[in-house]
């Protein structure tokens, strides 16, 4: 091992050595030429214009990811409309934010939802809900972008109908709320329940209604 340690150090001071060489050259020929040694700031001064303005660069690696993410999200929220994961047409609803659908392949799938929840069946506006869903997709040929699968064995993800994207469709018109303890960056699904709330739309037309999943808290009790 010492043996190994001192082949490794030779050719380190071999370069510093060789630097040490080169630096002092430089020094002598601009002191000759100039009167002064100033390449040591100078470089200096390069290196920290470089480094300072590399965030700026469009090349950038920290640019390069969040344009990356951007995409990723724009994705998910249907802007433009992207590839879907699964497509097949619309055979049951069970609820404001869950359905069926059949492929081409004739098997049947559960989906959930993504980043919605609606009242239940039971809870006040859980029936509205259910119908207005099913005004907006029940017997129709829909996209899935997958975003999950839920301890249901569900496939969680958002719905299109054309264009349109379905899970922000529903919280637009007052049906459901955003979800944020499972889609806590749909900021989009965020403004849009915001908006339902001010202009008191749906279930906001009547006081303060009891978040679903409270609700499922209360009758566990």
């Amino acid at each position: 091992m010492p043996g190994n340690r001192r082949k490794k150090i030779k050719p380190l001071w071999k370069t510093a050595r060789i630097l040490l060489v080169l630096a002092v050259a430089m020094s002598a020929i601009q002191y000759l030429e100039n009167g002064r040694v100033t390449w040591p700031g100078d470089l200096y001064e390069r290196i920290s214009t470089s480094v300072s303005d590399y965030p700026a660069r469009p090349s950038a690696g920290w640019r390069k990811a969040t344009e990356g993410l951007g995409k990723l999200g724009a994705q998910r929220e249907g802007q433009p409309v992207p590839a879907f994961d699964l497509s097949g047409r619309v055979v049951k609803i069970m609820d404001g934010d869950s359905l069926s659908l059949l492929d081409a392949a004739n098997r049947q799938h559960t989906i959930r939802l993504y980043g919605i929840d609606t009242p239940e069946w039971d809870q006040p506006h859980g029936e509205r809900a259910k119908k207005a869903l099913a005004r907006l997709v029940d017997g129709r040929n829909v996209g899935v972008v997958k975003v999950d699968t839920d301890t249901f064995n569900r496939t969680v993800g958002t719905v299109f109908v054309g264009d349109t994207n379905v899970n922000l469709a529903m919280i637009e018109a007052g049906h459901a709320w955003w979800f944020a303890r499972y889609a806590p960056y749909e900021r989009h699904l965020a403004a849009a329940e915001e908006d339902a709330r001010e202009q008191r739309l749906g279930l906001w037309s009547t006081g303060d209604p009891v978040p679903p999943w409270q609700w499922r808290r209360n009758q566990r009790r």
